[in-house]
């Protein structure tokens, strides 16, 4: 059993969005993770910066617990949803439009996904992070993929 280190909201360094945000420009451009980013998203109804945040938090040996997994997913309710429509709107237009205006639309859904990453950080940072001492490779990943029946794209989202 890997050993823990309980941090209190007063004693933890707070998570930064930008490091967040750095991280997940990286990571997703790496062999296969967008693909399997669009594929968590299309098939399994997954979010994409919960999958990274799964992800960034493996790297630093920052276990969740299922409370804390389901705590982040609802921080991100207020904006799924309209991320979801403006999505499904962009790609309907995009016939419609030049590049330029594409690109415009993209450049703003990148706004909003930035968005929901600060969400996603807030509410990180209102809890209790658990350390552990023993590194679990993937683990938080695993338990998201797993819930959403994605576990096939585990190898691929973790640039593996």
């Amino acid at each position: 059993m890997p050993r823990s280190n309980d941090l209190s909201h007063s004693s933890q360094q707070p998570l930064s969005h930008d490091a967040f945000w750095q991280f997940s420009y990286t990571h997703y451009f790496k062999a296969d993770v967008e693909a399997a980013c669009l594929a968590l998203q299309t098939f399994h109804n997954g979010s994409v910066n919960l999958a990274l945040l799964m992800i960034w938090l493996d790297a630093q040996a920052i276990d969740l617990s299922s409370t804390q997994r389901e705590q982040l997913a609802q921080s991100l309710k207020p904006t799924e949803g309209l991320l979801e429509r403006y999505r499904h709107m962009r790609r309907s237009l995009k016939p419609q439009l030049d590049s330029d205006g594409y690109e415009q639309l993209k450049d703003f859904e990148l706004q909003m996904e930035r968005q929901q990453q600060h969400d996603l950080i807030a509410a990180l940072n209102q809890m209790s992070l658990r350390h552990v001492a023993e590194h679990i490779s993937g683990a938080n990943l695993a338990r998201y993929c797993h819930r959403l029946g994605a576990v096939a794209l585990i190898d691929k989202l973790m640039a593996q």
